[in-house]
C-alpha cells in the first residue's frame, strides 16, 4: 500500500500507473502482489479505506467533542470533502471507497451517529445501512465532484445540507447545522488539523 500511494504520488511519470510500477517500488515479484490484491484498483480501494480509517483518528479533536447527532454528521461530512478540496490526491484515494467492511471507523462512526440520531429522534431514514450507504454514496461522489473541479466551500455546505436532507433532517435545520459546522471547521481547521489550508 505505501508503493501504491509513492506511485500514485508521482513517482511514477510513465503515465497511468499499473501494476509493473507498484511491485518495482516495493521491490517485489509480481507474485506477491497478487497475493494481497486481485488487481491495482483493489488496492487503490483497500488504501482509500485505510486512509478513511486514519482520516476518523486525525480529526477526533474536532469531531469526538460533538454530542448532536445532526451536528456530527454536518461536521464529519464537510470535513472529509475539505479534506479533498485541500489535497486533492487525499481525495482521489479516498473516492475510491468500494471495499469498506463494518468494522472500518469510518463506517462504524457513521453508523453510530445515525443509530443515536434516530433513537434522539433527528433522523428519519427506514434503515440505518440505507443512510449509511446514502452518506457515503454522496461522500464519495461530493469528492469526485471536487476532484473534476466543481469543488468550493458553497459546493461542500450544499451537499451536506442535501445529505442531512436526505436522513430526513428539516430544511431549515439541515441549513442551520451545516453553516455552524461549516463556521467551525474554518475557524477551528487551521490551529487543529496539520493539512488544513483555507479555501473558498
Amino acid at each position: 500500500l505505501d508503493a501504491v500511494l509513492a506511485v500514485y504520488s508521482g513517482q511514477s511519470q510513465r503515465g497511468p500507473a499499473v501494476i509493473d510500477d507498484v511491485i518495482r517500488v516495493a521491490n517485489v515479484a509480481r507474485g506477491t502482489f497478487y497475493k494481497y490484491f486481485p488487481s491495482l484498483e483493489d488496492a487503490v480501494s483497500e488504501l482509500g479505506a485505510k486512509l478513511a480509517h486514519e482520516m476518523v483518528a486525525g480529526i477526533a479533536s474536532l469531531y469526538d467533542t460533538l454530542e448532536d447527532p445532526v451536528q456530527r454528521s454536518a461536521t464529519g461530512f464537510q470535513l472529509y470533502l475539505s479534506r479533498a478540496m485541500i489535497e486533492p490526491r487525499w481525495g482521489e484515494f479516498v473516492a475510491h471507497l468500494n471495499h469498506l467492511q463494518p468494522d472500518n471507523r469510518l463506517v462504524f462512526q457513521i453508523t453510530a451517529d445515525l443509530t443515536n440520531g434516530l433513537k434522539a429522534g433527528n433522523y428519519d431514514v427506514h434503515s440505518v445501512d440505507v443512510g449509511v450507504r446514502l452518506v457515503l454514496g454522496a461522500m464519495i461522489e461530493g469528492i469526485k465532484g471536487i476532484i473534476d473541479g466543481a469543488g468550493s466551500r458553497t459546493y461542500i455546505e450544499t451537499m451536506a445540507g442535501m445529505v442531512l436532507r436526505g436522513l430526513g433532517v428539516p430544511p431549515k435545520s439541515a441549513d442551520r447545522a451545516v453553516q455552524v459546522a461549516s463556521r467551525r471547521l474554518h475557524e477551528e481547521g487551521p490551529t487543529k488539523l496539520p493539512w488544513w489550508r483555507p479555501f473558498n
